[in-house]
């Protein structure tokens, strides 16, 4: 994917998050943008992806064990 089009892709997700009533600071889209663009071809796209659906994963299960704990 090129540059151009993560970017748009990524305000894509960030705005359907935001829709959700969370808000995804500009460090942590580019940290997104850094990995994926870093490891896409070593490692391949379903690798990066894998990689990005287990880190929202675990933030859905944190924020719930937080959620619970209060």
């Amino acid at each position: 994917m090129q540059e151009k089009d993560l970017e748009r892709e990524l305000d894509k997700a960030i705005g359907n998050v935001e829709i959700e009533g969370h808000s995804i600071p500009k460090h942590e889209k580019d940290i997104v943008s850094r990995v994926y663009q870093k490891y896409k071809d070593r490692l391949g796209t379903d690798a990066v992806d894998s990689l990005l659906y287990g880190l929202v994963k675990e933030t859905k299960n944190m924020e719930q064990e937080n959620g619970r704990s209060k």
